[in-house]
């Protein structure tokens, strides 16, 4: 299975992060991808654009490929 943040790259879905953290914008499209991946998120208003947006701890692929894992294997369910 792919982690949510290469299922989000594929489908196109815009992304931000800060380290591990990845932020998603609030979508039927990513809410139900979160689910599917089961993974836990909370919800904040963003202050560059002033909307919706997930942040998913420890999802952000980069950060952990980086550092030699797999950002499936950090984030609790």
């Amino acid at each position: 299975m792919t982690t949510l943040y290469d299922d989000c790259v594929a489908r196109g879905v815009p992304t931000d992060h800060h380290e591990s953290d990845l932020y998603l914008p609030v979508t039927p499209e990513t809410t139900q991808l979160i689910q599917l991946h089961d993974k836990r998120a909370s919800i904040f208003t963003s202050q560059v654009d002033g909307k919706l947006w997930y942040d998913v701890p420890f999802a952000y692929g980069p950060f952990w490929r980086k550092r030699g894992g797999n950002a499936g294997e950090h984030n609790p369910a």
